[in-house]
């Protein structure tokens, strides 16, 4: 490792692929190496501000710092006092193992703390070892107990040939994507809600930056456009062919301007209504650098519909998506990108898909690969919890004009 670069543990979320193709998207990392990828960590070596990369990634939980691997028990504790005795003030500290869950493992991890915060208190220091009998701390419990500022929390991994270590130095801000989320007044949760930190996935796996002219032609009340306020993208339209979406997305875009963190940021904001089918008819041809959207995905499912039910939804929404395409060629600039969610529908064990990959290559757009692990590639990322009816699939199209 050079010394201008820094060898970084990301703790990822509970999409971990995703959360790597997001980290190489906005790192411009070409591939990781399976070595390095050890879900829920990500190894990465290339030096960076992670107080501030934090705040721009949607499916990173924790960044860490290594600081020491190959380590006996003894010397993990050692190492790990060496650090703390730095501190000015009380001490406060916690230990996460990330290796396998196991009574032994929690029984070890607090064996581990015990023994630095004896022998840090018998150098004289006030100390906290702050465990709450699990095997993971939580970033809220980081947060909560100020373990980064007083401390540090320190994250370990357990091997044959010893420990590794790394001291976490940026937790996920979840407050602010809770109030991003819950604390906006204009809210439609009947037609479903995009997550903050998806939308804000979506924006970086788009390469979206500053200078960008981006569109959300399905804005709904407005969840992609407010994380890419909170992003910094300066010029933003957001469409939808219902009134009520564009009303919510104008007041959350004003009560996400009221508050400090994002004031004068914006440069340009519009929104209008107007069904996807007419969207030439309002832009400008080659005006778009990016379209970042969730389209509408159907009726909702009770999920006791019949096969040929959701066959048909699915055949219906196809003949949407590509009318939507065929309006973004005019629009977007060539090069640009769309990040588009494609739904899918639970049935039994299976999933219905909706096929567009071959249609759009006739239209002009071209998928593009995700992520690059060692030789393999990801053309697109299912995101859905285990009882949901319908999933997200989530692609990267590119426009082949030149």
């Amino acid at each position: 490792m050079s010394q201008n670069t820094q060898k970084n543990w990301f703790i990822l979320g509970n999409n971990p692929e995703l959360s790597a193709a997001e980290i190489s998207a906005v790192l411009n990392l070409d591939k990781f190496e399976k070595k390095d990828f050890q879900p829920p960590l990500l190894v990465v070596e290339k030096k960076f501000d992670a107080k501030e990369l934090i705040k721009k990634l949607g499916g990173t939980i924790k960044i860490t710092e290594e600081i020491g691997e190959n380590k006996n028990q003894q010397e993990l504790v050692s190492l790990i006092i060496n650090d703390l005795k730095k501190q000015n003030g009380k001490i406060h500290f916690g230990l996460s193992d990330y290796s396998f869950k196991s009574s032994e493992n929690l029984y070890r991890l607090k064996k581990i703390g015990l023994a630095i915060k004896k022998e840090l208190k018998q150098l004289g220091l006030s100390v906290r070892f702050a465990f709450n009998n699990e095997q993971i701390l939580s970033s809220v419990s980081v947060d909560k107990n100020d373990l980064i500022k007083k401390g540090g929390e320190y994250i370990y991994i357990w091997k044959p040939s010893g420990f590794s270590v790394a001291k976490t130095v940026a937790v996920q801000p979840f407050e602010s994507f809770g109030s991003r989320d819950f604390g906006r007044p204009g809210r439609d949760s009947l037609s479903g809600m995009l997550p903050p930190k998806l939308a804000l996935i979506m924006l970086n796996l788009a390469k979206s930056t500053p200078s960008d002219t981006l569109l959300d032609p399905f804005c709904g009340s407005g969840t992609i456009i407010n994380e890419a306020i909170a992003l910094g993208i300066k010029n933003i339209i957001g469409t939808d062919n219902s009134e009520r979406a564009i009303k919510d997305t104008q007041q959350n875009v004003e009560w996400l301007k009221s508050q400090s963190i994002i004031k004068d940021q914006l440069s340009t904001f519009d929104s209008f209504v107007s069904p996807v089918e007419n969207l030439s008819n309002h832009l400008k041809k080659n005006s778009i650098d990016k379209i970042i959207t969730e389209p509408y995905l159907g009726k909702p499912l009770k999920g006791n519909e019949k096969y040929e039910t959701l066959v048909h939804q699915a055949n219906d929404l196809k003949i949407l998506y590509l009318q939507a395409f065929t309006e973004f060629k005019k629009i977007l600039k060539p090069g640009g990108t769309v990040v588009f969610i494609i739904p899918c529908f639970k049935q039994g064990n299976n999933w219905i898909r909706i096929g567009l990959e071959n249609e759009l290559l006739k239209i002009g757009f071209k998928s593009n690969p995700l992520l690059k692990l060692n030789d393999k590639e990801y053309g697109y990322f299912l995101y859905a919890r285990p009882d949901q009816k319908v999933g997200r699939e989530i692609w990267k199209f590119v426009n082949l004009d030149k």
